[in-house]
């Protein structure tokens, strides 16, 4: 931008752009205003002049043909007297011509009288076409002489006398029929001009006024404003033009001063350097640049203290280490500060050694000592450096004193910074006041980085590394076991049933427990090792270099120290954990993997029981793997329809017919292939799948058994499972009975299945849920019954109306008398309790026989039917006669009544 501005000399700047666009305005506007209205006022003058020298000319013309008209008349009324008098006869009356007028007809009547005294006279006007007549009646006495004459047209219309260039002149009678035209004989144009004038001939001659008409060319009329028009726009051009060569030049010269003063300080504003304005002129202008020198050179110095603040903010913000930011920043100050030495007086305790650092103008390198002769408080004010511990600051001699302002932190001295020649300090000690502002920050900022560090990296309640310390460590110990193709055991601690300490006594109590824990542990780790708590009742230790010492022996004598009691708030408590060990490399070659193979090991110990130790196997890893994967396809596949239900038969051991089916989810998946159900429901109870998983259930099952039955088929009633989470939902119920309306599907066909484990731990939760069930009609079934250790009084208090034998009773009742035994309890107990009873996984004729005998009511197996989709129902159904023969074959003379089935 600099360049175009000095190029133009000034005209490059807005003002002058602005003022030059006022010099014009003033100057074009008048004169165009004033040329548009003298354009105005001589085009209607010269037009006016030009319409009036017609009309007087229309005048004139029409006044010289009326004088010549009277002259004629006046010859007729001579020539009448002359015969009135007999002194010229009627027939040279008659006969008489002249140049002007011809006699045409002369008529006389009466006598003479002798008394010529009295006269009177009349003249008349009358047309003949384009000929024009005047009547002349003459009386004397009794005697009256009429004599009409015609006038000669050239003549009559002579216009000699009236002339202008290109003119017309045309005379129109009474009914504007044209008389004559005289003049050009060009046609007139439509751009001609025209002046009219009227002939009044009645008072003379009785006749209708003629009416002068003059005609001429526009551009002959004209002919002045067409000259006018031509000169006026180069007039009015010159005057613009010489309007805006002196605005130019004003401008120019005026405002040169003002683009050389802009382009100075964007030039300053860019690069911060101050560059002197030159202008020689004495007016406001040289004021101006001056004023501007002077403050530019103030403000470049301060932009150079400006950039020694920010730069120092900028070190403070990196490293704010006080030797470092002093060995960069000190000796830039005896130049900023104007003063010949400057120094940073600091002192890390308020009673130990006070470091001080100092520079000077001639030798800008840094020096450094440290002395303990004196204290803070005497480097603050006036001090003489005569003092034999300063001795080396003024070693030259230039000045004699020092002039120490504070550096305080947080109200507390730290230190101080000197400036020689105090009495020079002025504004210099104002801006020293600045600095010392930002090396207190910067002391500040240590001891706050510090405090921040411990913050960030160490966990507030123990003390011990926090995650992100551990993962920093743990990767730089993994980098130098690369290195040194040596082992680091990671070994991850997880406090067993930690929940009932919070819960009990307390959170606090909790805390306590948790240092207590971590004390106990840091007092039998080695020093290269790194115990870090990852949160919670999680810990992790990383052991370096595990064959001088295996992780195990390691882990078992973390494990024996927890289980000394920890005295927590005057009670006593033991402490148990589950251990998972991983070494790297074999069990992961990154920080990431290796914290992972460690996390596995560790809930594989959870689940074997608590309180033990577990290596990691990669086994391990791939049943991790395979439960997300299976996870994340399971999502999948409830969202895009990939589930299918199977239903499996069961039968009435009375007398082999269908009592009902029990649907059971089936999944084939494109990635997992066939998944079994024991494995994704599963799964589906780990990740919180298993209620949308069986209200799916509930839906596809009661859709299915009413489509089947208006197809005919009667399944008796369908069997669902549901999940201790479905129990767990207050909207359960309505989704059964909604789903019941849905499918127009009675409440008696639907049977719910809850396994033994589910009511026996959350009993008083789902006794009411289920006997609003049993209340609608939905019969309630107890699955896996035999496997979750339900008493007696809660088996009597239970809202249901069966019991399914586990097969793992069922499949060994027939051979063993134990499993036999057991059987015969659950049944025995089913009927007291006024139940029936299910027998699952029936799969041979023998343990039909021992069922009937042992009064089971129902059986489902492969025996009579295998699980199969809802379209193969039909043909499963038709196999009833088969059930019968095995159930009828496989009586007795032993068996007893059976229970009525339902």
């Amino acid at each position: 931008m600099t360049a175009p501005r000095a190029r133009f000399g000034g005209l490059g700047t807005r003002v002058a752009a602005r003022t030059f666009a006022l010099f014009c305005l003033c100057a074009i506007v008048p004169i165009v205003v004033s040329a548009i209205v003298a354009d105005r006022i001589v085009r209607t003058k010269l037009r006016n002049d030009a319409a009036s020298r017609l009309e007087s000319t229309s005048k004139s013309y029409g006044l010289l043909v009326f004088e010549r008209l009277r002259q004629t008349d006046e010859a007729l009324a001579e020539i009448a007297a002359l015969g009135l008098a007999d002194r010229l006869p009627l027939d040279d009356i008659r006969s008489f011509s002249s140049s002007h007028f011809k006699v045409v007809d002369a008529v006389a009547d009466g006598v003479a009288a002798a008394d010529h005294r009295s006269s009177a006279r009349a003249a008349t006007l009358s047309l003949h076409g384009t000929e024009v007549r005047l009547t002349v009646v003459l009386e004397r006495g009794p005697r009256r002489l009429q004599i009409t004459g015609t006038l000669d047209p050239s003549y009559l219309w002579n216009a000699d006398a009236v002339y202008l260039d290109a003119t017309r002149i045309c005379v129109y009678g009474p009914r504007t029929e044209l008389l004559r035209c005289v003049g050009d004989e060009t046609t007139p144009s439509a751009r001609s001009l025209t002046g009219q004038w009227s002939l009044f001939l009645a008072p003379r001659y009785g006749a209708e006024a003629w009416s002068v008409r003059t005609e001429q060319p526009a551009s002959v009329a004209l002919s002045a404003l067409n000259s006018f028009e031509r000169t006026l726009p180069i007039v009015t051009l010159l005057a613009v033009a010489i309007a805006l060569l002196l605005s130019t030049v004003q401008i120019r010269r005026s405002h040169r001063p003002l683009a050389q003063l802009t382009d100075a300080v964007e030039h300053m504003g860019r690069r911060g350097l101050h560059r002197r304005v030159l202008v020689d002129t004495k007016d406001e202008y040289g004021n101006l640049a001056h004023a501007f020198n002077t403050m530019a050179g103030n403000l470049a110095r301060q932009f150079d203290l400006f950039r020694t603040l920010a730069k120092i903010d900028r070190m403070i913000l990196d490293d704010p280490s006080t030797d470092v930011l002093v060995g960069k920043i000190l000796p830039t100050l005896p130049d900023l500060l104007r003063a010949p030495v400057v120094a940073v007086a600091v002192a890390a305790r308020d009673t130990g050694p006070i470091a001080i650092w100092w520079s000077s103008a001639a030798m800008p390198n840094v020096s450094h000592i440290q002395i303990e002769a004196l204290k803070l408080d005497a480097l603050v004010g006036k001090i003489d450096v005569r003092t034999p511990a300063l001795a080396g600051i003024a070693a030259d001699g230039a000045f004699e004193a020092l002039y120490g302002l504070p550096i305080e932190v947080e109200g507390n001295l730290r230190g101080a910074l000197l400036i020689a020649d105090p009495e020079s300090r002025g504004s210099s000690t104002r801006h020293a006041r600045a600095f010392a502002r930002r090396f207190a920050v910067a002391l500040g900022s240590e001891r706050r980085r510090a405090s921040l560090l411990k913050q960030a990296y160490y966990d507030e309640l123990t003390g011990l590394p926090n995650r992100q310390l551990f993962k920093d460590r743990l990767e730089r110990e993994l980098a130098h076991a690369k290195r040194t193709h040596t082992q680091v055991a990671l070994i991850y601690i997880d406090l067993d049933r930690f929940k009932n300490v919070n819960d009990s006594m307390g959170h606090s109590a909790g805390d306590a427990l948790l240092l207590g824990v971590s004390q106990r542990l840091l007092s039998h780790v080695r020093e290269s090792d790194t115990l870090a708590r990852l949160g919670g009742d999680e810990f992790v230790l990383i052991a370096p270099g595990p064959e001088e010492q295996p992780a195990h022996v390691l882990a078992e004598r973390l494990q024996a120290a927890l289980r000394e009691p920890i005295v927590v708030q005057d009670a006593t408590c033991f402490v148990q954990a589950s251990i998972g060990l991983a070494v790297y490399p074999q069990d992961g070659a990154d920080a990431e993997a290796l914290l992972r193979s460690a996390d596995i090991a560790m809930y594989r110990s959870k689940v074997a029981g608590r309180g033990v130790i577990t290596y990691f196997e990669e086994a391990m890893n791939r049943d991790a793997q395979r439960r997300l994967l299976v996870e994340q396809r399971l999502r999948v596949a409830l969202r895009s329809g990939g589930l299918s239900l199977a239903y499996q038969a069961k039968v009435d051991l009375n007398d082999g017919s269908l009592a009902g089916v029990e649907a059971l989810a089936r999944w084939t998946d494109p990635q997992l292939g066939v998944v079994s159900p024991v494995e994704f429901i599963a799964v589906a109870e780990e990740c919180g799948l298993i209620e949308e998983l069986g209200t799916w259930v509930l839906h596809e099952a009661c859709a299915t058994y009413q489509k089947l039955r208006e197809q005919g088929v009667d399944l008796g009633h369908v069997s669902v499972n549901v999940s201790m989470r479905q129990l767990h939902d207050d909207g359960f119920v309505a989704e059964v009975r909604d789903t019941l309306m849905r499918h127009a599907m009675s409440a008696e066909a639907l049977e719910i299945e809850v396994t033994e484990s589910t009511l026996a731990g959350n009993q008083k939760e789902v006794n009411a849920m289920l006997e609003t069930l049993r209340l609608m009609g939905v019969h309630i079934a107890i699955d896996d019954f035999g496997t979750g250790y339900s008493s007696m009084s809660v088996l009597g208090e239970l809202p249901t109306d069966a019991l399914k034998v586990d097969r793992s009773f069922v499949i060994e009742s027939a051979s063993q008398r134990t499993s036999r035994s057991v059987v015969e309890a659950i049944i025995s107990i089913a009927h007291v309790l006024g139940k029936v009873t299910i027998a699952e996984g029936v799969e041979t004729t023998g343990q039909v026989r021992t069922l009937r005998q042992l009064g089971c009511d129902f059986a489902q197996g492969y025996l009579f039917a295998k699980p199969v989709p809802a379209e193969e129902l039909p043909a499963v159904l038709a196999r009833a006669p088969a059930w019968r023969e095995i159930v009828d074959g496989a009586a007795t003379a032993h068996d007893r009544p059976k229970a009525a089935a339902r």
